[in-house]
């Protein structure tokens, strides 16, 4: 009777023993599949982060108290050490659908949105995709257009400041997105929104948007892009329908050696200075860029730009000696890159800008030229 009573205890213990064992086993079992299917969820993320600052130093004109540079994309106060872009960055790419979401504080958000549109200054993108077909997608939400090829965030741009060209380009636009892969040389689509940057003020006109890239060699990349839609605002009597084209050339001759080119022309209707403002305004404006890379760490570039508007309908009208003109202006840059982290850069850069006698745009709106040199720094990873 002892040894029954001593086995069942012995069996008894041992179930008491295995049982914690084998419940154990279940729990990691669980948590490593609930691992496993959160960083399966999370594989196709990519997260980032990016930062730079800047200092603008004048070199003539010292007293000047606006401290704020006009028709600045990006870096635009003077003589100060500024925070030009803090961002956090959430990217999605699977097989079938992608996102972006970009968020960003600093000077250069504050930029580009109208008053009415403040409440899409700190979102620099945010969208989401599916692809519908072998090499046809559909985006939807608030993106960039393929117009320009320059930046507000330094870090993208061979020089760190945008041209005069770049300012008045349509940013983004909130819609919809249709691209299509042609061949391994040709891509393009079409784009449907509303235009948001500080040249484009309607809240509920739409916009059409088409583009068109073609790579006849590895070397070299030809680019064209038009937007076209009323730009008047929402009680205007006359519509103002706007044609705004973008043609862009990159070629890299050398590893070393990259070289950029690119010319807008835009019409507007109902947009002539007086007398007869019902014809068609014109404008055009472009730069010619080269980059030179040494030393490994090391690159030197040089830009030309112009900006050409006479009848102002982008860049607004300027009186001087009794003749009413829109913004004509010129300018060179040049800047020199030091990389010491893939991640990671530092540029010096001078900056001449010369604009008709009448356009004085500049230094509290007293004068028509500036310099200035430019120190900028970042990081993006």
């Amino acid at each position: 009777m002892n040894r029954i009573v001593l086995s069942v205890l012995i069996a008894l213990s041992a179930l008491a023993w295995h049982g914690p064992l084998r419940a154990q086993e279940n729990t990691d079992s669980l948590t490593d599949a609930i691992k496993t299917k959160i960083f399966n969820n999370f594989k196709h993320f990519s997260f980032g982060f990016y930062a730079d600052a800047y200092l603008i130093m004048e070199l003539d004109h010292k007293n000047d108290t606006a401290k704020i540079i006009p028709f600045s994309a990006n870096c635009p106060m003077t003589n100060l050490i500024r925070l030009n872009v803090a961002a956090f960055e959430i990217y999605y790419n699977a097989e079938r659908v992608r996102g972006k979401f970009q968020l960003q504080f600093g000077d250069a958000p504050n930029l580009l949105a109208a008053p009415e549109k403040q409440w899409v200054k700190n979102i620099r993108q945010a969208a989401f995709g599916f692809r519908v077909a072998k090499d046809l997608w559909i985006d939807a939400g608030y993106m960039f257009t393929p117009i320009g090829c320059e930046s507000a965030w330094p870090v993208i741009n061979t020089i760190s400041t945008v041209t005069m060209c770049g300012y008045f380009e349509p940013g983004a636009l909130l819609g919809i997105k249709v691209s299509y892969k042609f061949s391994d040389k040709v891509d393009g689509g079409f784009m449907v929104g509303n235009p948001y940057s500080i040249a484009y003020q309607q809240t509920n006109h739409l916009a059409g948007l088409f583009f068109i890239n073609y790579a006849p060699l590895k070397n070299l990349t030809l680019s064209y892009n038009s937007i076209f839609g009323n730009q008047a605002l929402r009680n205007a009597e006359l519509n103002n329908n706007l044609l705004y084209n973008d043609v862009i050339v990159a070629y890299n001759p050398h590893k070393n050696i990259n070289l950029v080119g690119q010319f807008d022309f835009a019409f507007q209707t109902n947009s002539k200075l007086a007398p007869d403002t019902s014809r068609i305004a014109s404008m055009c404006s472009g730069f010619l860029q080269a980059k030179f890379t040494f030393l490994k760490n090391f690159s030197v570039a040089g830009r030309y730009e112009y900006y050409y508007d006479p009848d102002g309908f982008l860049s607004g009208t300027y009186n001087y000696d009794s003749k009413t003109t829109g913004l004509t202006i010129s300018g060179m840059t040049v800047s020199l890159e030091y990389k010491p982290v893939k991640i990671g850069y530092v540029r010096m850069e001078y900056k001449i800008m010369q604009a008709n006698q009448g356009n004085k745009i500049y230094y509290n709106k007293t004068s028509d030229h500036m310099q200035a040199i430019a120190f900028t720094t970042g990081v993006r990873f």
